[in-house]
């Protein structure tokens, strides 16, 4: 099965599931193609990853129990538009309805006369945004305070997915608006188009955003949310080893790798409609946020890994060890400290079954013993990070 899939000049190389068990003649069953494909580097970095994939829906009880903010930014038509670089969308979770500020910074004092606006009229209890530093700042996160409103973030892909989907909105109107009037300039009409938005029917609730009110938020509440779905089946189970997808950009090459470097840990699986899970790294760290099994591949842990460089040594129970810096691949180029024995004095450079990033020396030809064990042994207490995907 390797010599298929690794032979260039073989119509299923480098191919799937479904090219691999025809080529085979069907002689080899599909769970074993995937388990095989499972330990091959190629086939779990560079699989296609699903963008588009059924999530969890951001359920709240009540009108302005929870609003979403994002910036928009439009600095390319600030010269159209008297030097305003950026646009404070505000959306309501439950009725939809939205607010929006022009600003031309995005310092935390910009952003808090902004809010002064938009709360002047109404405001949340519970506030969202991704982490930016115009949110995550002293001055606007007392501000908050003083007003009693809760914040806090997410670490998804898709940070506030529902004020994301209104930008598309907006942004559709404002583009169709320019190329009706031959014009960038959109200061002028900017509230027209959100109360165009705010006026319109949205189809999730049945209604318009300004007709939800106190008094029926029940009855959109039971439109939104009504019809509860049983929590979907854990594929992956707790200890089983995966990559993270990464967030391809619009104009990013679509042949490049999808899937991390940096291996995981599943930790815990979230049973929801769809389910999630939580993943730690190798070394027990805790990776903040959770992830839908679309944006996970499983693989098969390796049993060693490359060596970037020695240490130091020491003699334990009568055994020669070496404390070597390990190239764990990190996407945020982060280097871990992972301890390993050998039975001879390893080399530098790439084991036969690693992958590394690690420039080339000059014994990077050379070949680390094969006999290697790698120890999970976490020499500092676990940290709480974030996986920044991109």
């Amino acid at each position: 099965m390797n010599e298929t899939y690794q032979d260039p000049s073989h119509p299923a190389s480098f191919g799937g599931v479904d090219a691999l068990h025809l080529a085979l003649g069907r002689k080899v069953s599909r769970k074993e193609i995937k388990n095989f494909l499972e330990g091959i580097d190629t086939y779990t970095l560079h699989k296609p990853i699903r963008k588009k994939f059924p999530t969890n829906k951001v359920i709240v009880h009540s009108i302005d129990q929870q609003w979403q903010a994002d910036l928009v930014d439009l600095s390319s038509l600030r010269k159209y538009n008297k030097g305003y670089r950026y646009l404070l969308c505000c959306i309501d979770v439950l009725s939809k309805y939205a607010w929006i500020v022009p600003l031309k910074q995005k310092r935390g004092k910009d952003n808090l006369e902004a809010f002064k606006i938009i709360f002047s009229h109404r405001k949340p209890k519970f506030l969202q945004t991704d982490q930016g530093t115009e949110f995550e700042n002293s001055i606007f996160q007392k501000f908050l305070k003083e007003n009693n409103v809760k914040y806090f973030t997410t670490y998804n892909a898709t940070k506030a997915s529902i004020v994301e989907r209104f930008n598309r909105t907006l942004k559709t109107k404002m583009w169709k608006y320019f190329t009706s009037q031959n014009t960038y300039t959109y200061l002028n009409v900017l509230q027209k188009l959100v109360q165009s938005y705010n006026n319109t029917y949205h189809s999730s609730i049945k209604r318009r955003p300004i007709e939800v009110n106190s008094e029926n938020e029940r009855e959109v509440w039971f439109t939104l949310y009504g019809k509860k779905s049983p929590p979907s089946a854990c594929v992956l189970n707790v200890g089983d080893i995966v990559r993270i997808s990464k967030k391809k950009l619009t104009f990013e090459k679509g042949y490049e790798t999808n899937f991390s470097e940096e291996l995981f840990v599943v930790s815990e699986c979230v049973k929801r409609s769809p389910s999630e899970y939580r993943i730690k790294d190798l070394l027990g760290e805790p990776v903040l946020g959770t992830f839908y099994l679309q944006e996970l591949q499983k693989v098969k842990l390796k049993e060693s890994f490359p060596v970037e460089k020695i240490l130091k040594k020491r003699t334990k129970k009568k055994r020669l060890e070496y404390f070597v810096k390990y190239d764990v691949s990190a996407p945020e180029a982060m280097w871990r400290l992972i301890e390993f024995s050998f039975s001879e004095k390893p080399h530098v450079g790439n084991h036969e079954v690693g992958r590394s990033l690690a420039k080339p020396t000059a014994s990077s030809k050379k070949k680390c013993s094969d006999n290697v064990t790698l120890k999970f042994d976490a020499f500092k207490r676990p940290v709480q990070r974030a996986v920044q995907q991109v």
